[in-house]
């Protein structure tokens, strides 16, 4: 027997490898249609349908940029749907990318248009509505009520200063509230009208006489005139030992414009319905008996001025009296006339005051326009230039003329 035949256990025939069976041909050599082999196994069959590697790497996209591509070149053997949809997609995406543009500018224009009504809607709203205080106190703590520049009506839209009806309102909202334990007063003004000094000094006087609560008053630069009338009904006064105080008196004031039209040959023509009707109007001449007049006024407010501050810091009516002549006086001249109880820095009047309640001090804003058309008049004082004229106009206007006020002197203007 022969060894070759019984040694490869095939039956004398060796096995043929894939490799040795699989032929290659190039794609135009390939039949349109595949034979199938019996003879052959699955992988050999497999291999078959495999289609040619020029075939695959011809249908790869080129990119160029990154908005599209171009595809690579068609080949005989490239199927033309492949190529038609190729050439479809620039279009495609540059429609999707239109689309997504005109979305996103829509969107913005409907969030601009939602602002410019909710800024319009505040706009109109702050006309009508009086600014007021912001916060009030949520725990238990005592007020610290500013009382700073000239203390007179309602302020100009976007102004920063004393406010009378916010600072009124707030005092009576403290009455009733349960976290209140008291107001100290933080002073620096040079005083202003009768009406509205007084107003101030009666909503003390009501807090006081309801709440049971203290009310301490501490004067920084100045406290005069005015600001002394509110003082007075304070029960304990502290004063900066660099105080100007004082100023117990009225002051009126009239301009007489009239030799500057006649100099300017500006005729004022006046009709009114009495000798007294058109006192202080631009250009009429101030008569004797027009100044008898204000004198009348004025002197009744300074004997009332005099009674409150007897009544307020418990000295007899001639002694306020004797003071009451107009002069300021420093705070320890103030001190020897009993007109202040101490004098102290800010400091230690908000530590005894703290010690006194027993509650730490709360800090109410009531000294800046909080509504958006006065903020937004804040923001954009400064943008247009003003004239010298302008300026000195608005300081004029500031102060009022013609009334009875408790004021420094060189306040009136």
């Amino acid at each position: 027997m022969d060894n070759t035949t019984n040694n490869n256990g095939f039956g004398g025939q060796e096995p043929q490898s894939p490799q040795t069976q699989y032929q290659y041909r190039p794609p135009q050599e390939q039949p349109q249609a595949q034979q199938w082999d019996d003879s052959q196994t699955p992988l050999q069959q497999a291999e078959q349908l495999q289609p040619p590697q020029e075939h695959q790497q011809a249908t790869q996209p080129q990119y160029d940029a990154y908005w599209g591509y171009t595809p690579g070149a068609s080949q005989g053997n490239t199927p033309p749907a492949l190529s038609q949809g190729s050439a479809q997609r620039p279009k495609r995406r540059f429609r999707n990318f239109m689309k997504t543009t005109l979305t996103t500018v829509s969107v913005i224009r409907g969030i601009l248009a939602i602002i410019l009504l909710f800024m319009l809607l505040a706009v109109v709203g702050s006309m009508f509505a009086e600014p007021v205080y912001v916060g009030t106190p949520t725990s238990p703590s005592f007020s610290v009520i500013p009382i700073e520049g000239v203390i007179a009506g309602a302020r100009a839209f976007g102004e920063y200063g004393y406010d009378q009806y916010s600072t009124v309102e707030y005092i009576r909202s403290l009455i009733y509230n349960p976290n209140d334990r008291g107001i100290l007063l933080y002073m620096n003004t040079p005083g202003g009208t009768v009406y509205h000094s007084d107003e101030l000094r009666l909503a003390l006087l009501e807090y006081k006489e309801i709440s049971g609560r203290p009310v301490y008053a501490y004067m920084a630069e100045m406290c005069a005139s005015g600001g002394y009338w509110i003082s007075t009904a304070a029960d304990y006064i502290f004063a900066n030992r660099m105080t100007t105080t004082g100023s117990i008196g009225v002051v009126s004031t009239i301009v007489d414009f009239s030799e500057l039209f006649d100099n300017l040959g500006i005729r004022v023509i006046i009709i009114d319905s009495g000798e007294h009707k058109s006192t202080g109007a631009p250009g009429a001449e101030v008569t004797p008996s027009q100044v008898a007049v204000y004198q009348s006024m004025v002197d009744e407010y300074k004997d009332f001025f005099i009674e409150i501050v007897a009544d307020g810091r418990n000295m007899s009516l001639q002694a306020a009296t004797d003071i009451a002549d107009g002069r300021i006086f420093t705070a320890t001249q103030a001190l020897e006339l009993g007109l202040v109880d101490e004098i102290a820095l800010w400091d230690s009047a908000l530590a005894e005051f703290e010690a006194l309640t027993r509650v730490p001090p709360f800090f109410p804003n009531l000294a800046a326009d909080t509504s958006f058309w006065g903020m937004f008049a804040k923001v954009t004082s400064g943008i247009f230039p003003r004239s010298e004229a302008d300026i000195a106009i608005s300081a004029l206007e500031s102060v009022p003329r013609g009334v009875p006020m408790v004021i420094l002197p060189e306040y009136v203007r």
